[in-house]
């Protein structure tokens, strides 16, 4: 039996879940009633924002100090560090794009930056320095961000939600207007929706795994180009992704994806956040502890911490950190073994070896049984119809991951 696997297009996706605890760091942050909200660090300080303040640290959010935003009263939008300078992206109506050279202490202007806009976000490739808009589309730099000019010919929709880049070319997701590509530094754009349904072309995320690019739309349709956007298929997302991916970030091999699912236990939404080490071939369900309320943002990884920010969906809640890293999830699984028969299964499991823990999981990654020193027989009359995903622990030590189908 193959270790935990769906057949995703044309990978493999195997789901394990890590027991990695979630810890509140608000010390400093005067007011989480509003909620608060996470920026992209530097390269020494964490960025975060909570009822019109902002804040930083470098104690990797032990403890957090007020800073003077940008703009008076008016948090970030979005942080970017670049070449040894931060970026701040505003929603305003002067000027929407500042830098600090000094992590925030002091604000400098910028030259020909979008104004009556919000700055969504910023992605770099070949040098240039690319910063995307709700109303104005892209805007590049090419002095390290001091000089800002528009750089949308051909994109003939101005609302970008997200850019991504593979290779060297630039992808421009956008609401209503699909999927746009440069392949000369921004200074032309060609629609590249080859595939994608004409009524799916409202776009939330697109980015990179592997060589293939994924695009998601506002409804859950799902694509997948295996020639850097050129063409799009339709993609089958992995349940793990449930009814859609909220954000995806990538700290060098590190993606990490927060997905929205539907609690069948409890009818009710929920948001969980997933770990992928190897480009998307097998996925570590890292929610674990975190509350489960909606609308956690602001997904980073810095010093090999994982931080995320609840809103004003979720006040009081504020920021936490997981100390999740690369040798938190390496796991010994031999996935050779087949432990547990039929499969599917009705009422009833067997077990062909001694097997000191089993731990039952449903598809969201949830823990539904942990049993310690099990009989060869296990009742399963109190699980649901469904796919569920086993860990088991022999008596060596040794784990084994197995997906069981009870019908």
């Amino acid at each position: 039996m193959k270790k935990i696997s769906l057949l995703i297009s044309i990978s493999i996706l195997s789901v394990t879940s890590l027991k990695a605890q979630w810890t509140q760091v608000n010390s400093g942050i005067s007011d989480l009633t509003q909620g608060a909200v996470t920026l992209a660090p530097s390269d020494t300080y964490l960025f975060s924002g909570a009822n019109a303040k902002m804040y930083r640290s470098n104690t990797d959010g032990n403890s957090w100090t007020e800073i003077q935003p940008p703009i008076p009263l008016n948090v970030p939008v979005c942080g970017y560090f670049y070449n040894g300078i931060y970026f701040a992206g505003m929603n305003a109506s002067t000027s929407c794009i500042y830098y600090s050279s000094d992590n925030g202490s002091n604000w400098n202007s910028t030259n020909g930056a979008p104004t009556a806009s919000v700055v969504r976000g910023f992605i770099y490739l070949s040098s240039n320095l690319f910063a995307y808009t709700s109303n104005l589309g892209v805007y590049k730099s090419t002095d390290g961000g001091l000089i800002w000019n528009p750089s949308n010919t051909g994109l003939t929709n101005l609302n970008i939600i997200d850019m991504e880049t593979i290779n060297n070319k630039l992808i421009a997701t956008t609401i209503g207007g699909g999927v746009f590509i440069s392949s000369d530094n921004g200074n032309n754009w060609i629609q590249s929706n080859t595939g994608i349904g004409s009524g799916e072309l409202n776009g939330t995320l697109t980015w990179r795994m592997g060589t293939n690019l994924y695009y998601i739309e506002q409804g859950g349709a799902s694509y997948i180009s295996a020639n850097e956007g050129l063409n799009w298929t339709t993609w089958t997302k992995p349940q793990m992704m449930g009814l859609n991916p909220l954000e995806v970030h990538r700290k060098g091999n590190n993606i990490y994806v927060k997905s929205r699912h539907l609690d069948m236990t409890v009818f009710q939404l929920k948001d969980s956040i997933y770990l992928s080490q190897n480009e998307g071939i097998s996925w570590d369900n890292i929610t674990s502890d975190l509350p489960s309320n909606l609308n956690g943002s602001g997904l980073f990884e810095f010093n090999n911490f994982v931080y995320i920010a609840f809103n004003n969906i979720s006040p009081g809640l504020g920021i936490y950190r997981n100390g999740i890293n690369s040798t938190a999830i390496e796991k010994n699984l031999n996935t050779q073994k087949t432990l547990l028969y039929p499969n599917p299964f009705h009422h009833q499991l067997n077990l062909s070896n001694q097997v000191e823990k089993i731990r039952i999981y449903n598809i969201l990654g949830k823990e539904i049984l942990y049993l310690t020193n099990p009989s060869k027989s296990i009742n399963t009359t109190f699980l649901d119809n469904g796919t569920y995903v086993l860990e088991i622990e022999l008596t060596n030590k040794s784990k084994h991951i197995q997906k069981l189908i009870k019908n």
